[in-house]
């Protein structure tokens, strides 16, 4: 009897496993939306320390919302590629354990220093980022894409610039709106 029991739960296990374990395909993640938007560096308030005084800046943060059609994914890379002042920068956010559904978001920021080196000391407007371009793979293969970009054009072939887009936890906005965006991929 426990041989049949044994046996019987080996057996399910497996077949849980090679559900869990079906290859995402084109087609079962769409990107629904890319929200580009200006927010200001979160203050918190300390409890002890010292308190120094600063100017909360400007972060570009792009958000993308996007829908799932299998049961989990176990990983999703979102890259993106935001055209500023002429320059390209680039970057990439991997959620983990996305369930199916709708109305899953992802994020990135660039930080105020960073538009400042590439905005030359001019202020942020919309009419200087160019275009947004955002695809979403997963063990390499792409699944979709989506641009903000006029008439659809293609990301330009310019020189990327790593290290200014950046992820969730890498910012202040870190601890807030947890219950909003996918879990991020721990690094290693």
């Amino acid at each position: 009897m426990k041989f049949l029991t044994l046996t019987a739960f080996a057996l399910v296990s497996m077949v849980f496993q090679a559900a869990a374990q079906v290859p995402v395909r084109p087609g079962d993640v769409k990107i629904d939306k890319i929200i580009p938007a200006v927010v200001k560096t979160p203050e918190y308030q300390i409890t002890g320390g010292q308190n120094k005084r600063f100017k909360t800046g400007d972060w570009l943060e792009v958000e993308v919302e996007f829908t799932t059609a299998p049961e989990m994914i176990p990983e999703l890379t979102f890259n993106y590629k935001i055209l500023i002042n002429g320059k390209l920068l680039v970057g990439e956010v991997t959620h983990v354990n996305i369930p199916k559904g709708k109305e899953h978001y992802s994020v990135a920021y660039v930080s105020p220093r960073s538009l400042e080196s590439v905005l030359l000391g001019k202020t942020l407007t919309s009419a200087a980022i160019q275009g947004i371009w955002v695809d979403c793979s997963n063990a390499g293969q792409l699944l979709h894409q989506l641009t903000t970009a006029p008439r659809n054009s293609p990301v330009p072939n310019v020189p990327q610039v790593q290290g200014m887009v950046l992820n969730k936890s890498l910012t202040p906005f870190a601890l807030l709106y947890w219950d909003r965006y996918e879990a991020l991929k721990p690094s290693r």
